[in-house]
C-alpha cells in the first residue's frame, strides 16, 4: 500500500494493493466494495482471462443489493447487462470482444456515463475506459504463487473514491 502526493500537501492517487486467496475472498472483497462505492460510480478492471474480474463483479453487485437470486455473469457476448437495485439500475460492462468503438458506440456509452445515477462496472476498461471518462476507481488483477490467490490493485486519482480506498487499507489490515 501507498500513498502518493505531489507538493506534500495535495494527495494525487491512492494505490492500495490486496491479497484473496480463494474465489469467495475475492467475492467477499467486492461485496465490501459494493457496500461502499460512492454513488454515482464507474469501475473499471482489468486482469488476464480467468483472473477473476467477473468474481469480484458479483460481489459488487451483492454489495449494492443485486438481488441473492439474480445471476451475474460475464457479458462478454452482450457487451451490456443490466441488473435492478431497489430503484436503480447496476450496468455491468465487457469491453474483451471489442477491437475499437465505432461513434455509434461512443455515443452509447457517454450516455451511460453522463446518467447522474450511473452504477457502472467495466471488465476489460483500459481498452477504451480512459477515453470516455476520466473519474473512475480503477482495479487490476493478477493471478498469484498459488492456484486461487489473487493481487488486486486499487487506484484512483479521483477523490470521490478516497474514503472507500482508505477503507480498503482497514480490510487489508482484517486479512490473515
Amino acid at each position: 500500500m501507498s500513498l502518493i502526493m505531489r507538493n506534500k500537501s495535495k494527495i494525487v492517487n491512492h494505490l492500495v494493493n490486496l491479497v484473496t486467496t480463494a474465489p469467495s475472498e475475492t467475492q467477499s472483497l467486492g461485496q465490501v466494495i459494493g457496500s461502499s462505492l460512492p454513488k454515482p460510480f464507474v469501475v473499471g478492471i482489468d486482469g488476464p482471462l480467468g483472473s477473476g474480474k467477473t468474481c469480484l463483479v458479483q460481489g459488487i453487485a451483492k454489495g449494492l443489493g443485486v438481488p441473492a437470486d439474480t445471476l451475474v455473469t460475464s457479458p462478454a457476448y452482450t457487451l451490456v447487462q443490466e441488473y435492478s437495485v431497489e430503484d436503480q439500475t447496476f450496468i455491468h460492462i465487457d469491453f474483451y470482444r471489442l477491437d475499437d468503438l465505432t461513434p455509434d458506440d461512443y455515443f452509447l456509452f457517454e450516455e451511460l456515463f453522463r446518467n447522474p445515477n450511473r452504477m457502472i462496472v467495466v471488465e476489460w476498461s483500459s481498452k477504451f475506459l480512459p477515453d470516455l471518462i476520466s473519474d473512475f476507481l480503477q482495479i487490476s488483477i493478477d493471478r498469484g504463487d498459488e492456484t486461487n490467490h489473487r493481487c488486486l490493485n486499487f487506484f484512483s486519482d479521483s477523490e470521490p473514491y478516497f474514503a472507500l480506498l482508505h477503507e480498503l487499507r482497514h480490510y487489508a489490515k482484517s486479512c490473515p
